[in-house]
C-alpha cells in the first residue's frame, strides 16, 4: 500500500468518495415562529399523551435469488420480524390497512445484507420504509452459495386489530 502522488489524487478515474446520506429536512431545527429554547419536534422524550398505533403484523414472502441462493435468509428475516414491525409502528406506520415493502439487496461472503434498497413500497410511509431499509443495512442473513448472490424478498404488513 501507498499514498497516492498529488497528480493522482486528482485523477478522473478514481470512484467518488462515499457520501454520507442526507439529514432529514427538519434536522432538529425548532418550526418557524417558535421560540429559539423550544425542543426539537422529533427529539427528546416522547410525550405519554401520543398513542402510537400497535406494531402491524408481518410476513416474509418467499425471496428470489439471483445467481445461486442464500439458505434460510426467509427465515432469518422472519425472526426479526417483531423489531421490523415495530420499526414501522415507531417511525409513521402503515398509510393504509395493509402495506408491503419489496427489498433488494446483495450478499457476500462475509453474510451481511449490502447495498439494501427498497424496489417498491405500497402503504408504508416513507420514514418507515427508511427504518426498515436502515434496519436490514449490515444484518446477518447467512453464507451465501456465490459471492455475490442478489436477494429480492418482498415483506407484507397488515394492521394488527
Amino acid at each position: 500500500m501507498r499514498c497516492l502522488e498529488p497528480g493522482e489524487a486528482d485523477a478522473g478515474w478514481l470512484p467518488p468518495s462515499p457520501q454520507p446520506e442526507p439529514p432529514p429536512d427538519d434536522a432538529g431545527a425548532p418550526p418557524d415562529g417558535g421560540p429559539p429554547d423550544a425542543a426539537p419536534i422529533d427529539g427528546g422524550v416522547p410525550d405519554a399523551s401520543i398513542v402510537t398505533a400497535p406494531p402491524p403484523l408481518v410476513e416474509v414472502r418467499e425471496p428470489e435469488f439471483m445467481n445461486g441462493d442464500v439458505p434460510n435468509v426467509a427465515k432469518r428475516l422472519e425472526k426479526v420480524s417483531t423489531d421490523l414491525a415495530q420499526c414501522v409502528a415507531d417511525n409513521g406506520g402503515l398509510s393504509a390497512a395493509t402495506g408491503s415493502l419489496k427489498i433488494q439487496f446483495l450478499v457476500r461472503v462475509r453474510g451481511r445484507a449490502e447495498g439494501v434498497e427498497i424496489l417498491e413500497a405500497r402503504g408504508v410511509t416513507p420514514d418507515a420504509q427508511r427504518c426498515v431499509r436502515q434496519f436490514l443495512k449490515n444484518r446477518p442473513i447467512g453464507a451465501p452459495s456465490a459471492d455475490p448472490v442478489g436477494v429480492t424478498v418482498t415483506l407484507s404488513f397488515r394492521a394488527a386489530k
